[in-house]
């Protein structure tokens, strides 16, 4: 009863994803069969910048660190470190990342470390690939999802970057 009550538990935590949008329990269920909990530690490096990668994660607790390198070509490591954005996800809002892996094997675009001690899902993009092909419906909609997660991604680095070009056309004018 209590395994039950455990796999209840979390297929409502994953009705909270954006990635799981309109599953079913039981497609959820399926979700919950694929998926394995891991630990990291606090500082711990979960993913490296440039790594290829093929697992997705979903933080269930604790909070990440998310840094990408704001120039281009080998630095020193102290140099590296002045040169990244941070940002910060937790458990608490349903954080999910590396969740392009799912689609292809490539470079890790930024790195994650473990701000504290951390309990997340990990998926494997093979263990993806094969329950999409057992349940094409299953499969479907979950891309379906990535592909609005990404496009609304797309639409927010365009609309940055067309801020960042227009602030530095103007500092470029004042000079």
């Amino acid at each position: 009863m209590r395994e039950v009550h455990m796999m209840d538990e979390e297929v409502l935590f994953l009705k909270d994803i954006a990635l799981f949008k309109d599953l079913p329990d039981d497609k959820l269920g399926k979700v919950i069969s694929i998926v394995r909990k891991v630990t990291f530690r606090e500082n711990e490096i979960i993913m490296q910048e440039g790594d290829v990668g093929d697992t997705m994660y979903i933080i269930l607790d604790g909070t990440v660190e998310v840094a990408k390198s704001l120039v281009l070509g080998n630095l020193d490591d102290e140099s590296t470190e002045k040169n990244k954005v941070f940002t910060r996800l937790s458990g608490k809002h349903h954080a999910v990342f590396g969740e392009i892996a799912l689609l292809e094997e490539s470079k890790r675009t930024a790195t994650i470390k473990a701000v504290t001690d951390c309990l997340m899902y990990e998926m494997k993009k093979d263990d993806f690939l094969n329950l999409a092909a057992k349940d094409y419906e299953l499969g479907y909609r979950i891309l379906l999802n990535l592909s609005r997660i990404v496009s609304a991604r797309l639409r927010k680095a365009d609309e940055d970057t067309v801020k960042l070009s227009t602030a530095l056309s103007i500092v470029l004018q004042e000079t």
